[in-house]
């Protein structure tokens, strides 16, 4: 099985009395693939499409990820954070699947929303459920509040609705968040953008997930 069809196989939330063990399943065998790829391809040329620093010396890959320089050693490809810490399997997965499918195209500077994506349309509920209410529940209230969180990770402000950021999540791979203000008897609402180029770099499910990781750091 294809790394990618896993985020398939478990529908992006493993159910039922298993879930636990469901999931730590999928993600390891997730790793295990990508890894298994990544071993097929010269460092060097992975450099080149990803836009990374390969290190010969050291063995590793350094990954900017969210404004944070991660290491992916070579060949185990573990993946260590800024503080030398082993990172979580989802975010391994993460770091590995953005090696594997970066093409080098870069970013196009255009914006599209989420359902504009490869199959943006069959998972957008599953989207607007993980990602954009949690979004609205955060800063729905409290707009700039958004602005000043993006800061912390390096984000920048974009004229979109009443307070939108964009986020570099890998050097080709740029999503912004934004919210409307709730008016005239209407809630607030959120948005998230990709830049149009987003898809040559990881699949629609894996920037499900990169959104993911983006809202707990815009939480925190």
């Amino acid at each position: 099985m294809d790394a990618l069809c896993v985020w398939r196989s478990v529908r992006l939330a493993p159910f039922g009395a298993n879930r636990k063990n469901t999931w730590s399943e999928a993600l390891e065998l997730a790793f295990e693939q990508a890894k298994r790829r990544l071993l097929g391809l010269w460092p060097e040329e992975v450099q080149e499409r990803a836009w990374v620093v390969w290190k010969a010396e050291k063995g590793l890959w350094e990954v900017p990820f969210f404004g944070r320089s991660f290491k992916v050693l070579y060949p185990s490809c573990e993946v260590y954070g800024p503080e030398g810490e082993r990172v979580d399997k989802l975010k391994e997965v993460l770091l590995l699947h953005y090696l594997l499918q970066a093409k080098g195209t870069g970013i196009s500077g255009k914006w599209v929303d989420f359902r504009r994506l490869p199959g943006g349309l069959f998972y957008f509920p599953v989207f607007r459920n993980r990602i954009i209410l949690p979004l609205v529940k955060a800063f729905g209230g409290n707009p700039e509040g958004l602005l000043l969180s993006a800061q912390r990770i390096g984000g920048e402000v974009i004229p979109v609705a009443d307070a939108c950021v964009s986020l570099k999540a890998f050097p080709q791979v740029v999503v912004a968040f934004g919210i409307w203000k709730g008016k005239e008897g209407f809630g607030p609402e959120g948005i998230v953008l990709f830049d149009q180029r987003a898809p040559d770099h990881l699949s629609t499910e894996d920037l499900i997930w990169v959104c993911h990781e983006a809202i707990g750091l815009l939480r925190a």
